[in-house]
């Protein structure tokens, strides 16, 4: 195979990392790699108008297209994304171990809302700290540290750079995860297929959020989004998202306060694609609530319902066939009341 010389004659520069040359840019979306360059190419001038617009304007790509692009960069740990009052304020460029201190600032009058890009962003959560050599050394003194990082190691299948440790750490003393938690926390995402520590601080934060402190309550709730909500989410179609949070409130609804089981809900979500053709929380529930006015406590009340809305609308449609006139032109007149007798004598003496 021939080689060659590469040279150039260029005045100005864009600075790559290597390890993203060589380990992140040959499994990424290329739309994914575009949108980490021009991230890049911006630090050398530090914009003060960059925003989610602008760099969809730019690469003539769509904003969620971006947004997806900055999510991806944010799970494989090259960048962090902080959120203001549900807007995205700032984007920091990291290296895969330790964190580079800079950083892209999106003007509050450019920012896009998380809305706008179905980001959930509802919990403000503690700071993360940044630790002194001392106290990690004081925290590796701690058994219950220890145990959770060589648990955290041995779920991951790695040992954890820095960076991660100070995420497990950020789970005990920030968020007051206490171990076990932080145990069982770590082996539910790695039981999902997710080993990114972003996707597990994401959870992590989702648990605070909901005043999650104890092993039972994370089982308890993520049984409900295992069987409750993703059931719902993929008999709507709606497999490749999150449920937010309306309709959380939705299934909790149906589940808790009505105390349907998951397999009437499924059938109500199923009436309401073959209805109106797309998935709708609202139209299910009314179909719901009609149930539950009607008592129904199982799929056989169900068809007993079904039963009776049958028979009902086909007595109807009798009554209306036997009070609707005929159409036959010889019926038209109104028959009259002769005596055949008398019209015989009538016609036999003419």
């Amino acid at each position: 195979m021939n080689t060659f010389t590469l040279q150039h004659t260029l005045h100005t520069f864009t600075s790559v990392p290597n390890y993203f040359l060589d380990k992140y840019m040959p499994k990424a979306n290329g739309e994914f790699v575009k949108v980490y360059l021009y991230l890049l190419r911006c630090l050398s001038e530090t914009p003060d108008n960059l925003s989610i617009s602008v760099i969809a304007d730019k690469l003539k790509y769509t904003e969620a297209d971006v947004m997806r692009a900055l999510r991806y960069w944010e799970q494989e740990q090259l960048l962090v994304l902080r959120f203001t009052d549900q807007e995205l304020a700032e984007v920091t460029l990291t290296a895969p171990a330790e964190p580079s201190e800079q950083s892209i600032v999106l003007p509050a009058a450019d920012t896009q809302t998380a809305a706008t890009a179905d980001i959930p962003v509802s919990y403000t959560p503690p700071e993360k700290p940044h630790y002194t050599p001392a106290q990690m050394n004081s925290f590796m003194q701690n058994d219950d540290i220890s145990q959770v990082l060589y648990v955290a190691q041995r779920y991951l299948g790695r040992t954890l750079t820095p960076t991660e440790t100070t995420t497990v750490l950020y789970f005990y003393d920030s968020l007051k995860f206490p171990a076990d938690l932080i145990e069982y926390l770590i082996e539910y995402c790695v039981s999902r297929g997710k080993k990114s520590m972003r996707y597990i601080e994401t959870v992590a934060l989702s648990w605070a959020e909901k005043n999650i402190h104890t092993v039972a309550e994370a089982k308890e709730i993520s049984s409900f989004y295992s069987k409750s909500c993703f059931a719902v989410m993929k008999a709507f179609g709606l497999s490749n998202r999150n449920p937010a949070d309306a309709e959380v409130a939705f299934i909790r609804k149906w589940t808790q306060t009505m105390g349907f089981s998951l397999d009437i809900i499924l059938e109500a979500c199923s009436r309401t694609i073959q209805a109106i053709h797309q998935p709708s929380f609202e139209y299910a529930d009314t179909i719901l609530s009609r149930w539950q006015k009607n008592g129904v406590k199982h799929l056989s009340d169900i068809q007993k319902l079904d039963q009776i809305h049958k028979d009902a609308q086909e007595a109807k449609a009798e009554n209306l066939s036997a009070a609707r006139p005929s159409n036959n032109r010889f019926n038209n007149m109104t028959p009259r009341s002769y005596l055949y007798d008398d019209l015989e004598k009538q016609l036999l003496n003419r």
